[in-house]
């Protein structure tokens, strides 16, 4: 009868023998000054997921199941009290939901804590282990910046004394993230790590490609994989030399405008959104060089990854920047099917598009913008 019912049981389908992966997290930091809740944010397959823990003496859990490991991130908030200002600081921790119990334990805030318990817990906290000594350098990059008077955080020998030192450090980190993609190969962890190593819009496809193929195939074929090898087609879709992958999407207006109507001239399309500030910090390049150039064969299709219900925001931001050219958005936020569509990871980001629709240059900042039009149009 046993061996019956185990035959009965190989002829179901996957799909129903399947189970979701139970987990648990027990944390302990120290008790926050002020009345505050534990929450948990992950993906359950296509769902979003926001899971509340009340916060006794410090103390917090969270109970549940995901159908595979997931990566989520713990907050610490403090509850709205009438009538007196809410705290802005929020204390915040990343880890994988996995199965069984993953102890997370601080002597103070949550950013502090430590987290134990699977696999994947453990390499993630060799990984940020690696990549501790950028903390305190992005750290004090961030303080010179809010330090600076306003005038001074305008003026363009600052700006490039910071774009100077973020990119040096970004330099020593981009070196860690390297080490550990090579030493852990067999590590989901090191799929994160390609990620970050690869940023918004990497022109080192080849050697990412490289790189995501020296995974052991249950890397490669993992959820986290297969979407990274899909993440891969779509930089090679927009890789210089390629043509510039067609749409269609509503502007200002409601109307739809097609990147098919710009062909005959140099455009250059610029990914934005009101909410971002670098985005608005670069706007003022984008200007300039519009300005200086939209009478020799040039101009600039905007794109906005502004918000459901943002309208508002997103065409005050347009007025305030001065930003003349024509701008479109189906107001999806990070959703947007024409970011989706370019492989977009991170904003500001732009593709400078020949008269012929081909791909001649992308992530122009600053003064490479200018100097990419004097190269093609002068």
């Amino acid at each position: 009868m046993k061996q019956t019912l185990l035959i009965a049981g190989m002829l179901l389908p996957i799909s129903l023998l399947a189970q979701d992966i139970p987990f648990q997290i027990k944390g302990q930091i120290a008790s926050p000054e002020e009345p505050s809740k534990a929450y948990l944010y992950y993906r359950k397959g296509a769902e979003n997921i926001t899971d509340s823990s009340e916060l006794t003496g410090g103390a917090f859990q969270f109970k549940g199941t995901i159908p595979s490991a997931v990566r989520g991130t713990l907050v610490v908030r403090a509850i709205p009290v009438p009538g007196k200002a809410m705290a802005m600081r929020q204390d915040m921790l990343s880890l994988y939901l996995e199965k069984g119990d993953i102890v997370v334990k601080g002597d103070k805030g949550l950013s502090d804590a430590s987290v134990k318990g699977g696999k994947l817990n453990e390499d993630f906290t060799r990984y940020q282990h690696a990549l501790k000594f950028t903390k305190p350098q992005y750290e004090a990059v961030n303080k010179e910046y809010a330090d600076a008077a306003p005038d001074v955080r305008k003026s363009e020998e600052f700006q490039k004394g910071l774009n100077a030192k973020y990119e040096a450090i970004r330099k020593e980190e981009k070196a860690a993230q390297l080490a550990f993609i090579k030493a852990n190969t067999k590590s989901p962890i090191a799929l994160d790590a390609l990620q970050a190593y690869a940023g918004s819009l990497p022109d080192n496809i080849d050697e990412l490609e490289t790189l995501y193929k020296s995974f052991a195939p249950a890397v490669q074929k993992g959820a986290s994989g297969e979407a990274f090898a899909k993440t891969l087609t779509g930089w090679k879709a927009t890789a210089i030399g390629a043509q510039a992958p067609e749409f269609t999407q509503n502007d200002t207006e409601g109307k739809p405008v097609k990147l098919a109507d710009f062909r005959g001239k140099y455009t250059l399309i610029d990914f934005w959104a009101s909410w971002c500030g670098p985005c608005r910090a670069e706007n003022p390049h984008v200007v300039a060089a519009y300005d200086k150039y939209k009478s020799k064969n040039f101009t600039v299709l905007g794109v906005s990854l502004d918000q459901p219900n943002a309208k508002d925001k997103w065409l005050k931001a347009i007025a305030d920047d001065k930003l003349t050219w024509t701008q479109v958005s189906d107001l999806k936020f990070w959703d947007n099917e024409v970011a989706r569509l370019y492989g977009i990871r991170g904003i500001p980001q732009n593709f400078l598009i020949d008269p012929q629709g081909k791909i001649i240059a992308r992530n122009l900042r600053g003064d490479a913008l200018e100097k990419k039009l004097a190269e093609v149009l002068n």
